[in-house]
C-alpha cells in the first residue's frame, strides 16, 4: 500500500480520485449520502478513511452550508440521567458522521439562550435541548424560523413547532402509588423539587390521581431545591403523624432521602416504605434494594437524536412540517423498599 503524505492537506479531489468518482459524489456522501448508491458510498468512505480526509467546516460555513455539527443543551451533566441522555445523542450523531456540541444551561433560562446563540453562530445543523422554560422565547422562535430543526426532550416548549420526546410520567407515578396502596399504605407522601417543570408536575398529577382514586388524602411536600429535602423530611418524619410510605419525584430526591433516612435510623421498608421515580446507580445493590419507576435516559436521547436527523435529511421547513410527539413508556421495577419480600426482575403489573 503506498504511503500517504500526511504533511499535505487531503482535499475532496484527492478522495474523488482515490474512490474513482466525481467530486460532487464525494460531497454528497459527506453531506448525508443522498442519491448515492450503497456501493459507491462504501468506496468513498473507505477512501476518506485511508486518506484521513477531514471536511473543512469553516469553508462550509462561509459558503452558507450547515456544519456537520448538532447542538445539545442539557440542564447539567452532574445528573446521571442527563449525562446518559447526552451520551446516546452523541452516539447517534457519530453514526451519522456528525459532531455534537454539548453545553449545560445550569438550569437557567438566560444561560440557555446565550448557548443557543453561540450554537447558531456556528451554523449547527440542528438543536436538541431539555428546555428550562415551557414558553417559547422570541429568540428560539427566530432560530426555528431560520430553518434550524429543533427537538425537545423530557419537556415541551409551548408556542414552538418542535418535535418532542416525552415520558409517561403520569402513568408511571400512578403505577408506583397504586403499588404502595396495594401493600396497605394509606398515608403516602409525595416529595420533590423543581415542581414548575412539566415532568414533576405530571408525576404529582399521577400521584394525586392514584390517591384520590383510592379515597385517600394527598400529602404533596414541595421544596425549592435539593438542599431543602433533608430538613423538611426530618421535620415531617419526626412529627406527630408521619407517613408510612414515600414517593420521591426524581433520582436526586431519592438519593437525598436515603441519606436522611440513614441519618435518622429509619429502616426501609420496616419503618417506612418507599418508591422513587428514576432508577439510580447501584439501586439494586443497596442493603435494601430500591423499588423505582424506571425511564430510559438512553432511549430518550437516542429517540430524540433520530428524530432530529430525520428532520435534517428531510430538509423541510421546521415551521411548516407536521409536529411529532413521541411518549416513551416507564417500567415499575419491584425490589424491596416498597415492602416486596424478594427482588422481582420482571416488570410489575400495571394494576393490582
Amino acid at each position: 500500500m503506498p504511503k500517504v503524505n500526511v504533511s499535505k492537506r487531503v482535499t475532496i479531489s484527492d478522495v474523488a480520485r482515490e474512490a474513482g468518482v466525481a467530486q460532487m459524489t464525494v460531497s454528497r456522501v459527506v453531506n448525508g449520502g443522498n442519491y448515492v448508491s450503497a456501493g459507491v458510498q462504501k468506496r468513498v468512505r473507505e477512501a476518506i478513511e485511508k486518506l484521513g480526509y477531514q471536511p473543512n467546516e469553516a469553508a462550509r460555513i462561509l459558503k452558507g452550508q450547515k456544519a456537520r455539527i448538532i447542538g445539545l443543551i442539557v440542564p447539567t451533566l452532574a445528573d446521571a440521567f442527563f449525562s446518559a441522555c447526552a451520551n446516546s445523542v452523541q452516539d447517534v450523531a457519530a453514526r451519522h458522521d456528525y459532531m455534537t456540541l454539548i453545553q449545560t444551561s445550569s438550569s437557567r433560562a438566560e444561560v440557555e439562550t446565550s448557548e443557543i446563540d453561540m450554537m447558531v453562530s456556528r451554523n449547527v445543523a440542528g438543536l436538541i435541548l431539555i428546555p428550562m422554560e415551557q414558553k417559547a422565547s422570541p429568540r428560539l422562535a427566530e432560530v426555528q424560523a431560520s430553518g434550524v430543526p429543533i427537538v425537545t426532550l423530557d419537556r415541551v416548549i409551548k408556542g414552538l413547532n418542535a418535535n418532542e420526546v416525552l415520558v409517561e410520567n403520569v402513568q408511571g407515578a400512578e403505577d408506583a402509588v397504586r403499588h404502595l396502596i396495594w401493600h396497605g399504605h394509606k398515608k403516602i407522601a409525595c416529595l420533590g423539587y423543581d415542581t414548575e417543570l412539566l415532568p414533576i408536575q405530571e408525576r404529582i398529577e399521577g400521584y394525586t390521581h392514584a390517591m384520590k382514586e383510592a379515597g385517600l388524602q394527598t400529602y404533596v411536600w414541595k421544596v425549592e431545591s435539593s438542599k431543602a429535602i433533608a430538613p423538611l423530611l426530618q421535620r415531617k418524619l419526626q412529627g406527630p403523624q408521619p407517613p408510612t410510605a414515600l414517593f420521591t419525584l426524581n433520582n436526586v430526591t431519592t438519593i437525598q432521602t436515603l441519606h436522611t433516612l440513614q441519618a435518622l435510623g429509619i429502616r426501609l421498608p420496616k419503618d417506612l416504605a418507599m418508591v422513587g421515580f428514576d432508577d439510580i446507580d447501584l439501586a439494586s445493590l443497596l442493603t435494601v434494594p430500591i423499588t423505582v419507576v424506571r425511564q430510559s435516559a438512553h432511549e430518550l436521547g437516542r429517540t430524540g437524536a433520530k428524530l432530529l436527523f430525520d428532520m435534517i435529511r428531510a430538509s423541510a421547513s421546521p415551521k411548516d412540517a407536521p409536529k411529532t410527539r413521541l411518549v416513551l413508556p416507564t417500567e415499575l421495577v419491584l425490589r424491596n423498599s416498597c415492602g416486596c419480600k424478594t427482588p422481582i426482575t420482571e416488570l410489575a403489573p400495571k394494576s393490582h
